[in-house]
């Protein structure tokens, strides 16, 4: 009897991707870099500020229960 070892999907190019997208952020200046991560922290802000209305929200509920 012989074991059949699962099929996995071909990931090659997923992985051919990320490692071009790393050499690409490595050959970056520091002031890109830099830019880059200014800009993270910009896209990231809305769902920072969602978390924190969510929190007070939760706080709020949990004194009011008290």
């Amino acid at each position: 009897m012989t074991e059949q070892l699962p099929k996995y999907p071909d990931i090659s190019d997923i992985l051919a991707k990320k490692a071009s997208g790393r050499r690409q952020r490595a050959a970056l200046s520091f002031a890109e870099k830099l830019d880059a991560l200014d800009a993270l922290r910009e896209r990231v802000q809305p769902i920072i500020q969602a978390r924190k209305i969510r929190e007070e929200q939760r706080a709020k509920t949990t004194r009011q229960q008290e």
